[in-house]
């Protein structure tokens, strides 16, 4: 980082403080990054709208770049409190938008969570289909299975989300 910006190692370590410190404003700038992004997606929209536009952006808008950032993210925070700590922070951001985008449709409260982690499979399963051996899914593919995924939730022509008929 010292030769990156042009400054020495010591110069570096004084402002920043340690590994730990420098690991955080590093990540936290990515996920700050991508929270407004999300946020900005949101804007103007209510309702099943948001909630489809909000996955869709986390699914189909990142370049393979930002999703290798998300995946390397995720594997290290296993081991790293540092990163666990941050991916926790976004992951409050995203659990509590998506159950309040799935109470805004008029989902039941005792389906809101049941809803919210098949979300989060999904969208964590699509992520993951961009580095499948060499063979990602491209953005149409996607695209056909969040498709699906709003027909089956009934969300495909913004209906209000019913988990159970």
């Amino acid at each position: 980082m010292a030769d990156r910006i042009g400054a020495s190692t010591s110069v570096v370590t004084h402002y920043v403080g340690g590994r730990d410190t420098m690991l955080r404003i590093a990540i936290r700038r990515q996920i700050d990054l991508r929270r407004a992004e999300g946020e900005a997606v949101l804007e103007g929209v209510k309702g099943a709208a948001a909630l489809r536009a909000l996955v869709e952006w986390a699914v189909l808008t990142p370049d393979e770049q930002t999703h290798r950032v998300w995946l390397a993210l995720v594997l290290g925070s296993r081991g790293e409190p540092v990163l666990r700590a941050e991916l926790d922070l976004f992951n409050d951001w995203w659990d509590s938008r998506v159950r309040g985008l799935l109470a805004d449709t008029g989902i039941a409260e005792p389906d809101i969570g049941a809803a919210c982690d098949v979300l989060d499979v999904v969208v964590d399963g699509l992520v993951v289909t961009g580095f499948d051996e060499g063979r990602p899914w491209s953005p149409a593919r996607r695209k056909r299975a969040l498709t699906a995924l709003w027909a089956a939730l009934e969300l495909s022509e913004l209906r209000v989300l019913r988990l159970h008929p």
